[in-house]
C-alpha cells in the first residue's frame, strides 16, 4: 500500500478524532487574549526620523462577549508602546472600549475585528521594541506581544525601510486617507491592484528606485521605477500595482534603491487566499516538497519540470484527484495533511524542519498516535526510546534518541517511505 493510499484509510479511520487527539508532549497553547495581532508598519518622514505606524488588530473571538438584552457585548482595554530596545519608555496610548454585536456567531468570529494604531516618530540610528497589551476586562485576562525594529545603519545612505503593502479602505489609517498598511498574508480581496509604499533615506544627489516581480523565476520582471534629486535627503513614495502581477498564492518582490555606486534593497511578499487551497499553504513551492510521502514518481517528474505559475496548477489539480468530496469548496483531505505538516514544524523542528523528521513522517501519515511510551534512561541503557501505538489500524512505531538531543529516529525504517 502506498503512502497516498495510507493516508486516506487513516484520516477514514479517524475522522472524530484527528484534531481533538494531540501528543502529551504539546506545547501550550496561548490564550485567546494573546491572540491579537501587532504590527509596525515604518515609514520615512525626515532626513533623520522613521514614523513607525503601529497596529494591534483585536479578533473578537480573542475577547469575552456577555449577553445584553437581544445583543452581546465585551469590554477591553489595549494599549500600544515604543521603548529604547532594552531601555526607557518613549510613548505610550492607551484604549478602554467595548464590542457589541447582535448575533452570537459574530462573537467568535475568526474574520472580524477591532483595529486600533499609534504613530510614533523616532530618530534613525538605534533600535527599538514595539509592545501590544489586551486585557479582557470581563476575565481580567491579559495578552503581550513585543515587537523589536531596528533602524541602526540606516544613516548609511542610501538606504531603505521595508516596503508595506497598502490596501483600501475608508478612514485615516496613519498613512494616506483610505488606505490601510497590510501584512500581505492571505489577502482575499484586492479589486484593481494593491498600493506599495517605498521609503528610504538618500544623500542629496539622484537616486533612482526600480520593483521587480520574482516570484522564483529565472529573470527578474521589471514593474515600475521612479527617481528623485534627493535633496529632502529622504523619499516616501505611493506606487500602485495591478491585480494582474498577484497571479500566484506568494508573489515575491524585490526593491532596488540605487545612488551612484552604492544600491541598497529589500524583499517583500504577498500572499493571496484561495479557497481551493488549504489555509495551511502558504508556499506552493514548500508545500510541494512537503507532499513527498504521497506522490506518486509520475507526479514528482512532472512537477519537477514545471515554472511557478504551472506548478500551482498542478498542485490543484494533483490534490483535485484526492479530494474526498469534490462536490464542496473545500478540499478535506488538503486540510488535514497540511495541518498535521504544521503541527510537526512546531513540535519536532530542530536539525531540520519537523516534516522532515522521522517522527513527522509517521505523523503526518498515521495522524496522533493513540499511545505514546516514554522509557528513561537506566544505568545500564542510556537509550531513550518513543513507543507510538496505533490501534486502529494495528501499527507500532519506534523511535530511538541516542545522543539524547531530542533526535529521534525509527529503530526500523517504514518499508516504503518515499523520497527517504
Amino acid at each position: 500500500m502506498n503512502h497516498r493510499h495510507i493516508l486516506v484509510v487513516i484520516l477514514i479511520f479517524s475522522s472524530g478524532i484527528l484534531f481533538s487527539q494531540r501528543l502529551k508532549s504539546q506545547k501550550k497553547s496561548r490564550s485567546n487574549v494573546e491572540k491579537f495581532i501587532l504590527a509596525p508598519f515604518p515609514d520615512a518622514v525626515d532626513a533623520d526620523s522613521v514614523k513607525v505606524v503601529t497596529f494591534m488588530e483585536i479578533p473578537y473571538y480573542s475577547l469575552q462577549f456577555i449577553k445584553k438584552e437581544s445583543s452581546y457585548i465585551a469590554y477591553y482595554q489595549a494599549s500600544l508602546s515604543i521603548r529604547y530596545y532594552k531601555g526607557n519608555e518613549i510613548n505610550n496610548i492607551t484604549w478602554t472600549d467595548s464590542i457589541q454585536v447582535d448575533l452570537y456567531t459574530d462573537t467568535r468570529s475568526t474574520m472580524k475585528n477591532r483595529k486600533h494604531y499609534a504613530d510614533f516618530n523616532v530618530p534613525l540610528g538605534k533600535k527599538y521594541e514595539v509592545i501590544g497589551e489586551l486585557q479582557d476586562l470581563d476575565t481580567r485576562k491579559k495578552g503581550l506581544l513585543k515587537k523589536n525594529i531596528d533602524f541602526k545603519g540606516l544613516e548609511k545612505k542610501p538606504s531603505l525601510l521595508k516596503p508595506i503593502f497598502m490596501l483600501d479602505l475608508p478612514g485615516n489609517w496613519g498613512f494616506n486617507t483610505g488606505k490601510i498598511p497590510t501584512r500581505g498574508f492571505r489577502v482575499r480581496e484586492i479589486g484593481l491592484g494593491v498600493d506599495m509604499k517605498i521609503s528610504g533615506f538618500v544623500a542629496k544627489n539622484d537616486y533612482e528606485v526600480s520593483i521587480y516581480l520574482t516570484n522564483g523565476t529565472a529573470n527578474d520582471s521589471l514593474i515600475q521605477k521612479f527617481s528623485g534629486d534627493g535633496k529632502l535627503g529622504y523619499f516616501s513614495e505611493n506606487i500602485f500595482i495591478p491585480s494582474g502581477k498577484f497571479n500566484s498564492i506568494k508573489n515575491d518582490f524585490r526593491i532596488l534603491l540605487e545612488q551612484g555606486k552604492e544600491n541598497d534593497e529589500q524583499e517583500i511578499s504577498f500572499t493571496r487566499y484561495k479557497p481551493s487551497f488549504s489555509g495551511y499553504v502558504y508556499d506552493v513551492e514548500i508545500a510541494m516538497k512537503q507532499m513527498k510521502y504521497i506522490l506518486s514518481n509520475d507526479e514528482r517528474k512532472e512537477l519537477k519540470n514545471n515554472n511557478k505559475q504551472d506548478k500551482e496548477q498542478l498542485f490543484y489539480q494533483i490534490w483535485k484527484k484526492r479530494d474526498p468530496t469534490p462536490e464542496t469548496e473545500q478540499n478535506e483531505l488538503m486540510e488535514e495533511y497540511f495541518q498535521r505538516v504544521e503541527y510537526v514544524n512546531e513540535h519536532f523542528s530542530g536539525w531540520q524542519p519537523g516534516w522532515e523528521t522521522d517522527r513527522g513522517m509517521i505523523y503526518i501519515l498515521f495522524g496522533p498516535p493513540d499511545e505514546i511510551q516514554r522509557t528513561n534512561p537506566s544505568a545500564g541503557n542510556s537509550t531513550i526510546y518513543q513507543i507510538w501505538n496505533y490501534v486502529k489500524v494495528n501499527k507500532q512505531f519506534v523511535f530511538r534518541d541516542q545522543n539524547g538531543f531530542g533526535d529521534y529516529r525509527l529503530d526500523t525504517p517504514f518499508i516504503g517511505s518515499a523520497g527517504l
